[in-house]
Formats: structure tokens, C-alpha cells, sequence
């Protein structure tokens, strides 16, 4: 007797490149403008991505930075995909906000500082 695989389609395949860890933080996702920051809860994080749950769908730019207060760390980021409030980061570039930062990054650290002390 033979048996009978069914094939592994590609939606069945993990197409990230790093697993993502499940998460339940709270972040801030900033957008066109550094002081323009939304709330947003990160559901799963790893070193080249993230899915943030916004709290109703908004307009976003393409490129976005994420501010992770737990770890200290605004991350460059792109839209991969966007489904109602739920969207998925590729996650291209990580600025430590408890180092000294470039005028750009200024604002997010200023705003990761005052989340720290509450």
C-alpha cells in the first residue's frame, strides 16, 4: 500500500524569514509626519517583521516606524499588507532609543521616554 501526501502548497510554507514570537505590548506607530503617532498593540514581533493591531483602519504611508516602548527601539518599517485594522510590517532598520539619535528618531525617543516614566 502507497501512501498519499498532500503536496505542501506555498500558503502551508512559513514565508517569513524569522518566526515571530506572539505578543501582547503596546507600541506607538509614527507616519509621515515624526510627531504624528497612533496607539497600535503588537501581536507577534521578530528581527525582520511584526503584525500591529490598530484601533480602527487608518491611512497609512508605505514607510513607518514602529516604537516598541518595552525594549527601548523604533524600528524603520514597511507596509507589507494591510487587513482592516490588522497590518503586517517588514521591519528594515532598528534605532536604540536609549542612545544618543539622529533629529529624525528625536521626536520617537522623546515620546518613548515620557511612555517610560509612567
Amino acid at each position: 500500500m502507497v501512501a498519499h501526501h498532500s503536496p505542501i502548497t506555498p500558503r502551508a510554507m512559513e514565508r517569513r524569514r524569522a518566526p515571530r514570537q506572539r505578543t501582547f505590548l503596546a507600541g506607538r506607530l509614527a507616519y509621515g509626519d515624526p510627531a504624528v503617532t497612533i496607539s497600535c498593540g503588537i501581536r507577534n514581533l521578530s528581527p525582520a517583521g511584526a503584525r500591529i493591531a490598530l484601533e480602527s483602519p487608518v491611512l497609512l504611508t508605505l514607510s513607518v516606524r514602529l516604537l516598541v516602548p518595552r525594549d527601548g527601539v523604533a524600528h524603520d518599517a514597511t507596509v507589507i499588507w494591510r487587513r482592516g485594522a490588522q497590518v503586517g510590517l517588514a521591519l528594515t532598520g532598528a534605532h536604540d532609543l536609549r542612545d544618543s539619535v539622529d533629529e529624525q528618531i528625536r521626536t520617537l525617543q522623546a515620546i518613548w521616554k515620557e511612555m517610560a516614566l509612567r
